[in-house]
Parts: C-alpha cells; structure tokens; sequence
C-alpha cells in the first residue's frame, strides 16, 4: 500500500490507539486499514513516529469472539503496513492506548511517552533493522516413538515378550513393568530431543525465547515451542529444521517472517 504524506485528522476521541514505533518525521496516512476500519496514521516526534488511529480511551473488549479475532487481524494488518512503508518497526501489544490527561491531548501525551523511551526505541530500531520473527514449533507422535523404543531397546523388548506369554496374574504384573519401564525411557528420550532440537535451532539464529507447549487440535504433543529472531531470507534454520523432520516420530512447523513482538516490550 503506498503511503500518502498529509497533516494527520484531528478527531474529538480521546485517545489514541498505538500499533507500533518507527522511524519517520513526517505525518503519514496509511488508509482505513485499523480496527473497525478507522483510518491508521502517524504522530511524529523528531525522527520517530508511532501509527495510530483516534479513538474513546477504552479498551477494546468483546464477548464476540469473531469481532475479537477480527480486531486481533487488524491489529496485525496495520503493523504489516507499517513495516511496508517503514521498514523497521517495533509492534506494540493489543489494547495500547495512550488518553487525553493533565499533560495535554493523547497525542501530545503519546510525543511525551516516546520522548521518554526514546534512548531504548532508537537502539532497538538499530538492532532489529532488517531482521524478523519466525515460529518454530515441535511435535512428536509419542505412541510410535514408545512402539519403536520397545523394539530397539533390548531390555523393554524381553519385557514385553515375557508379558505376552506368562499366565495372566503374572503377565499383568509385567505390563504393569513394562509400562512403568517404558514411561520413564519417553521421559528421557523428551529430554534428550529438547535439548538436541533446542541447540540446533539456537545456532541459526541471533535471540531465541521458550514459550509454553500448547495441546493442539488434533492430539500431537508439542515438545518445543520457541520465537526466534534472525535475518530475513537466512536459510541456516530452515536446513536445520528440514533435518529434525526427517527424524521417526517428529514433525516441525515453521511459521514467519513476523514483526519481532517477541523481542520488543509491549509498551
């Protein structure tokens, strides 16, 4: 979309709604990209501006979670613009919203809140220029993972031979083993394929956060979930991840680039 240079509306709400941090020093009008279509725009201050829409100082709440969803896309379609037109951006969290008060109108006090920052804004605009987010996340099908444990590991494999052919009060009991046996043999081969995908992922790329595993729709288990930062258009992770996902049982999921949420405070 190609920004048009123009002196930003002034509106009577009063509050701003502030999608992100960049680099510029002139008013920008972005078009009627924002939540419920209000029209994006910048507020410079020196050489940084932020995009904004006007708007009640309220945060923006619905029990409807299709409009919910909706202003969470849009959110994200202003930031994707911005970046367009910028370059280099540092995305603020949903719901930031900056409100008239004693220091003057919300814009005036949205200068005031980046003059503030300003020392830690430019150096992370420096760090974060030409870079992006991207998402990896690691699943494993732990029942394959458990039938080929059994095969290959001696021990577990005797157990499970002996638990199909004794009487049945003494095969329970050795299933009762055998599954205590073979939790404990997942267990460590979690651990070790953690650690092994963790620092092979940590290579390829400049910063790297944890985030919690989540349960997803169909059932797979999800050993890693991390938000990683590195240049855009770099292929080291996606080799590394191509190798990870050729091993039995795993599969990757590999998503970006994305704006570096991750890696910059929400505000």
């Amino acid at each position: 979309m190609t920004a048009c240079q123009a002196a930003a509306a002034t509106a009577a709400d009063d509050g701003v709604y502030v999608y992100c941090v960049a680099r510029s020093t002139a008013h920008w009008l972005l078009g009627p990209i924002g939540l419920d279509d209000k029209m994006a725009y910048t507020v410079p201050n020196g050489d940084l501006c932020c995009v904004v829409h006007s708007c009640d100082a309220r945060p923006y709440h619905s029990d409807n979670r299709q409009l919910a969803e909706g202003w969470v896309l849009a959110h994200q379609r202003v930031v994707d613009a911005a970046t367009k037109a910028f370059g280099t951006v540092l995305p603020m969290s949903f719901n930031m919203i900056v409100r008239d008060g004693p220091g003057g109108p919300a814009t005036e006090n949205l200068r005031t809140w980046m003059t503030e920052r300003r020392d830690g804004f430019t150096p992370l605009l420096d760090k974060l220029a030409g870079k992006a987010e991207y998402g990896v996340q690691i699943f494993w099908d732990r029942r394959l993972v458990a039938d080929t444990l059994v095969q290959k590991d001696p021990k577990l494999r005797k157990m499970r031979h002996e638990a199909l052919n004794k009487p049945k009060g003494t095969a329970y009991m050795l299933q009762q083993k055998l599954a205590k046996a073979t939790r404990a043999a997942i267990e460590r081969r979690a651990n070790r394929y953690v650690e092994d995908f963790y620092l092979r992922v940590r290579r390829c790329v400049e910063e790297m956060r944890i985030d919690r595993p989540r349960n997803t729709d169909n059932g797979a288990r999800m050993l890693l979930r991390l938000s990683c930062l590195m240049k855009k258009g770099s292929s080291d992770l996606g080799r590394a991840l191509d190798e990870i996902q050729k091993m039995e049982g795993i599969s990757v999921r590999f998503t970006g680039p994305w704006p570096p949420y991750s890696f910059v405070g929400g505000g």
